[in-house]
């Protein structure tokens, strides 16, 4: 895996790698499938597993598509996939997910601006790719509302 240099001067997983890999799996380039990547990327670094299998993730985007895409981004990006039973999906169909690793928790949300963008794009884009790829180039702080849970003792 490619690592790439951040603004804070530490290293993760390159991003336009792993959306690479998430089109390969999923079968095509959509919004949704890159907020999936994003979102799992940012979950591996508020929480750090240290190893494949630590991390659990719990979707609540129901199984509809095309919502449901994020599934594919989260599973790529963490490794927590439906056939090692580390991720799951539920109701109510917003997107969200909350990740955890050895009780610590974090819940990361798309800004519902972001959302209405997405369900209007063709009032600003040419195609879902071009507006999958706009999304991969913005920050966390502008697609993600976060919320983290310290371990309880």
């Amino acid at each position: 895996m490619l690592l790439e240099k951040r603004s804070d001067g530490s290293e993760g997983p390159c991003l336009h790698e792993m959306i690479n890999r998430a089109v390969e799996f999923h079968g095509h380039l959509g919004p949704f499938l890159v907020l999936g990547v994003r979102m799992g990327l940012l979950a591996r670094r508020e929480l750090f597993p240290m190893e494949d299998g630590e991390m659990k993730a719990v979707a609540r985007t129901g199984n509809v598509p095309s919502l449901s895409c994020l599934l594919d981004g989260i599973q790529v990006s963490t490794g927590c996939t439906m056939g090692k039973g580390k991720i799951s999906a539920e109701p109510p169909g917003v997107p969200e997910a909350e990740f955890s690793v050895h009780g610590r928790r974090v819940t990361i949300r798309a800004k519902d601006g972001i959302i209405e963008e997405i369900r209007s794009w063709r009032d600003r884009y040419a195609s879902l790719e071009e507006i999958a790829r706009s999304i991969q180039e913005r920050s966390d702080d502008e697609l993600f509302d976060l919320k983290s849970t310290k371990k309880v003792k």
